[in-house]
C-alpha cells in the first residue's frame, strides 16, 4: 500500500493513517485489493468500498489487540488468529477489560478450538453448519472430536459419516 492509498483509505473511514500503517501487511494488501477490484462509478460502489474497508480496518484492529494478547498471555498468535471472528473479538473485548485474565483466555480459546472443525463436519455429512451450531455444545464438541480423531483424507467415511450421524440424531 502506497501512501496515496494509504491517506485515502484514511480519508474514506474517517481514521488516522497511522491507525492503518500500523496493521500486518495482509489486511493492508486486501484494502489495496479493494481498491483494484471496484471501479466507483455511483454511491452504491462507495457505499460497498467503504463496508469492505471497514471491515478490513475491524479485523487488522482485532488482530493488533490479538498481538498484545498474544504476547501477554503466551498463547501463539496463530493459535488466535485461526480461531472465527468472533471469538477474536471476544478474546480482545475481554482483555481489554482485565487483561490479568489469563486462565479466562485460555478457556475461551479452548473452547472455540473444541469445535473450530465444525465447518469440516459440516460439509462432511453434507449438513449446513447452522444446523450444528443449534446442536448442544456437549454434542458439537463430541462431533468435532470424532472427526478430529478419524477423518482420513484418502476415504470415504462412510463410517464416520454414519457415526456422526447417529451421535446428532435427535
Amino acid at each position: 500500500m502506497d501512501n496515496k492509498q494509504l491517506a485515502e483509505v484514511a480519508k474514506i473511514l474517517g481514521v488516522s493513517e497511522d491507525s492503518i500503517s500500523a496493521m500486518d501487511d495482509e489486511i493492508k494488501n486486501s484494502m489495496t485489493a479493494v481498491f483494484e477490484q471496484v471501479a466507483v462509478k455511483n454511491d452504491e460502489d462507495k457505499k460497498a468500498v467503504f463496508e469492505a474497508l471497514d471491515n478490513l480496518w475491524q479485523k487488522g484492529s482485532i488482530y493488533i489487540e490479538l498481538s498484545e494478547v498474544a504476547k501477554s498471555t503466551g498463547i501463539t498468535i496463530e493459535t488466535l488468529r485461526s480461531l472465527d471472528y468472533e471469538t477474536q473479538q471476544t478474546i480482545v473485548y475481554e482483555f481489554m477489560m482485565d487483561s490479568s485474565q489469563s486462565a479466562r483466555f485460555y478457556d475461551i480459546v479452548n473452547k472455540a478450538l473444541a469445535v473450530a472443525d465444525l465447518p469440516n463436519v459440516a460439509k462432511l455429512i453434507g449438513t449446513p453448519i447452522r444446523e450444528l451450531r443449534l446442536l448442544p455444545r456437549r454434542i458439537q464438541e463430541n462431533i468435532c472430536g470424532a472427526y478430529a480423531m478419524e477423518y482420513d483424507a484418502d476415504s470415504t467415511n462412510t463410517d464416520l459419516i454414519d457415526t456422526i450421524r447417529e451421535m446428532i440424531a435427535p
